[in-house]
């Protein structure tokens, strides 16, 4: 397997066609065709189905996409890591959060003190869902990762636990159950969560499940955590959410005041487990580990 042929299938893969593909690789049809074709040939399987409809991977295809992915974004921060140590090009980093972990004063932290000692650096943050950036990472996509779930699986990865942060109910400054103690008193009204209402093991149906209460009816699914707060503050609605977040009562970016308020509820509420995720901080970049370090570092002083 070559590069140019790896690099083909995810283009076709992405595209779609194989006219688009060739445009975006800057060959002809025939050239990226008969680049699949070899690559077809020396796996011994069919990667790919051409239809009237395009072009889509079979699942032989879809097996190599992964490895292809992985192996062109190795390639490419090794080139990057070469340059930057001849001083050529700037180096860049990907930082990969999920909504929660978004509003982390210690992130932020992290991160402006990182920018100041690397100015020059190219960092990039990307929100995702936690199951997303967790895939993210194993394509190469992501250098590093601050997650808040814990997946029961985490075979393959570095991953190490921070913190345990706990869980709130909060709702707006004014709302009518401003006082309200109980989840059964707020059960009926309604609720926003910033996690896929599928996903089982979110701490929005976690709160329920383990207090044995059935999910609410009226629920919101809002996975964009800035318009969810923003539900939040102009409605009648509760949510679910790490305590940390609300940074005493301030937005952890903007420092704008929230106006929420925490419910005083007496049951017991799901934790956050924020951890800080690579494949293997001994294979990361140097600029990437600087940025691991100044994570790390960042929970460590909150934590003391």
């Amino acid at each position: 397997m070559k590069l140019n042929q790896l690099r083909a299938l995810v283009c076709v893969h992405e595209t779609g066609s194989l006219q688009e593909a060739s445009a975006v690789l800057h060959l002809t049809q025939s050239a990226v065709s008969r680049t699949i074709k070899e690559l077809e040939s020396d796996v011994g399987l069919a990667l790919v189905q051409r239809s009237n409809k395009g072009m889509t991977l079979t699942e032989s295809g879809q097996r190599l996409l992964m490895y292809a992915r992985q192996t062109l974004e190795t390639v490419r921060r090794a080139k990057q890591e070469m340059d930057d140590l001849k001083g050529l090009a700037a180096s860049e980093v990907t930082l990969g959060v999920t909504p929660v972990t978004a509003l982390l004063g210690t992130v932020k932290q992290a991160l402006v003190a990182f920018q100041r000692h690397h100015p020059r650096s190219a960092l990039k943050i990307i929100e995702l869902r936690p199951s997303v950036l967790l895939q993210h990472l194993r394509d190469g996509l992501l250098d590093v990762a601050v997650t808040s779930h814990l997946p029961a699986v985490t075979t393959g990865m570095d991953w190490q636990l921070q913190e345990r942060l706990p869980g709130v109910v909060v709702v707006r400054e004014g709302h009518d159950l401003a006082t309200a103690d109980s989840l059964r008193t707020l059960h009926n009204t309604l609720w926003v969560s910033v996690d896929p209402l599928a996903d089982q093991e979110s701490q929005f149906n976690r709160t329920f499940d383990n207090n044995a209460l059935a999910r609410p009816a009226n629920v919101i699914e809002c996975t964009a955590m800035n318009l969810a707060l923003k539900l939040l503050r102009e409605t009648d609605a509760a949510m679910v959410m790490c305590g940390a977040a609300l940074e005493s009562d301030r937005d952890a970016w903007t420092g704008s005041p929230m106006n929420l308020r925490v419910l005083p509820v007496r049951e017991a509420l799901p934790e956050y487990p924020i951890s800080l995720v690579c494949l293997d901080r001994h294979r990361l970049s140097r600029i990437a580990e600087h940025l691991y370090a100044f994570l790390e570092g960042a929970a460590r002083v909150a934590r003391a």
